[in-house]
């Protein structure tokens, strides 16, 4: 079924080349979202205890999706599934009207509808891959070709400063990569030096690790090159420098997939080779955690300083990607339990990351331009957008009954037991950044009109198909944070973070 899932994406990249019009090339991509969705979502249901007919797919030891495949199905596999679904499925949406908008203002052209609509099945393609993928091989080709795949998304515009964020990303991102096959082949060498029949598997590492003798210090190198090869596409400071330039200049339905999703992919990947240091190790992860608090912290304070004066809101909304990857990265140096708190926080910013930059989208639409300074009135000018935003931003922000403020209550509570310093010192950063954006999208809703804005036209705001989703994404995040509030919820949650901790909650 993952192959069919593949096909599918492929087929509709192949497609967007037809002699087709251009209305014909965006209702395309619509029904080739919806179709690799629905059955993705289907994939996943298994995993999370659901049968579907009279078939229910094996995660144990044995199945076409267990160890010996080379597909895995897990519950977090199955959580990250439906989040690439639904928000993929929500960029389509949102692109059949963002891209004929800009088509009728003559921005992007014919080709450019074609290469967009070729480029992103071939991404969304790449990430279940990486999401799905058993094989380490594999899993490192399907992260390189997310980079491959969103270079020429990134470049989109074709101005001057998108072709330069082009270059930047794909050489940051594929010297990250790189350096992240350099520990692929380490960790297979080490698992392969006690004799044992090695393989390309994640699941065969686990259980040659899992029986002892395996060369700890090549395991250890392994993992350095694999944190900062892999961390690199997360995001993490100071490997970060690529994320604002791509995140700012893609379209906007782009921006919410590379942060809602591709972020996360990359760093569930990072976890899963985690999990296999961590059993050679014989720890609780204290060694590893070690990388992650560190470069978790760095990644938060950094981006809370340079949100104070960044005057781009697509790249404040990219900063703050930035800070919740660190906070998650935080969250796992905090011992086993922390992994709790990591795997709550990551829908939660998904979803509402993905909202946000939808809502950036229209913005943008209407004024033209990503710079906040000529962004002015938006409350009046554009309300419906205005209030979705505000209400999106303050979830993200932890306001309750957000996701998030439930994740991050909890982390904090575990810092503060065992990390008293490091805890405190994200506390303020967190604090800073809840300041600096307020700050900037107050000023950008509710000041006065400039000569220097640029508006599309002077008709009052009507609810499009951007209203529903960032409605449908924003009740999805409120709904989530009171499902984790439940003795259910929690339990799920804490099944999740099992099957990254091999037992050691």
């Amino acid at each position: 079924m993952p192959f069919i899932l593949v096909l599918i994406l492929a087929s509709g990249a192949v497609t967007a080349y037809l002699p087709l019009s251009e209305r014909r090339i965006r209702d395309l991509g619509v029904v080739v979202a919806a179709v690799s969705s629905v059955l993705a979502v289907y994939i996943a249901l298994p995993a999370f205890g659901v049968f579907v007919g009279e078939q229910s797919l094996v995660t144990g030891p044995t199945g076409v999706f267990g160890p010996g495949s080379l597909w895995y199905l897990d519950s977090l596999a199955a959580m990250m599934l439906s989040l690439i679904a639904l928000i993929s499925l929500s960029s389509a949406v949102i692109s059949h009207r963002y891209l004929a908008h800009e088509f009728r203002e003559k921005i992007v052209s014919l080709t450019d509808i074609r290469h967009y609509y070729s480029m992103v099945p071939l991404f969304v393609a790449s990430m279940y891959v990486a999401t799905l993928s058993n094989n380490v091989g594999l899993l490192w080709i399907a992260l390189e070709a997310t980079t491959l795949s969103t270079t020429l998304l990134v470049a989109f515009y074709r101005k001057r400063s998108a072709i330069e964020a082009a270059w930047k990303y794909v050489l940051l991102c594929s010297l990250g990569i790189s350096l992240g096959l350099v520990g692929v082949l380490l960790i297979t060498y080490a698992a392969g030096q006690n004799g044992a029949n090695s393989s390309l598997l994640l699941s065969t590492f686990r259980d040659i690790v899992a029986a002892g003798g395996v060369n700890t210090d090549l395991i250890k190198w392994a993992f350095v090159f694999l944190f900062i090869g892999i961390g690199t596409k997360v995001g993490f400071v100071p490997m970060h420098a690529w994320l604002p330039d791509a995140h700012s200049k893609t379209p906007s339905p782009v921006s919410a997939l590379l942060s809602g999703t591709l972020l996360n992919v990359a760093f569930v990947s990072l976890l899963r080779f985690r999990q296999v240091t961590d059993m050679a190790l014989m720890d609780d992860g204290a060694w590893t955690g070690k990388f992650f608090l560190v470069f978790g912290c760095l990644s938060i304070v950094v981006p809370a300083l340079i949100m104070v004066i960044q005057k781009n809101y697509k790249r404040l909304l990219a900063y703050s990607s930035i800070e919740h990857m660190g906070l998650m990265a935080f969250a796992i140096g905090l011992g086993p339990a922390g992994i709790i708190p990591a795997v709550m926080h990551l829908p939660g910013h998904a979803l509402l990351k993905s909202s946000l930059f939808v809502g950036a989208g229209e913005i943008f639409l209407t004024y033209k331009t990503t710079d906040s300074a000529p962004v002015t009135d938006v409350w009046k000018r554009l309300p419906k957008t205005a209030v979705l935003f505000l209400l999106t931003l303050l979830m993200l922000l932890a306001v309750p009954p957000s996701a998030v403020f439930v994740s991050e209550m909890i982390m904090v509570g575990f810092g503060l037991r065992d990390y008293l310093l490091p805890t405190l010192l994200v506390v303020v950063a967190l604090t800073v950044v809840f300041v600096a954006m307020l700050r900037h999208i107050y000023t950008m809703f509710f000041s006065a009109p400039t000569v220097n804005t640029v508006l599309t036209n002077g008709a009052v705001e009507k609810w499009n198909v951007t209203h529903v989703v960032m409605t449908i994404q924003l009740i999805a995040a409120a709904v989530l944070g009171i499902f984790y509030l439940t003795p259910k919820g929690l339990e799920i949650m804490v099944g999740i973070a099992q099957s990254l901790n091999s037992g050691l909650l």
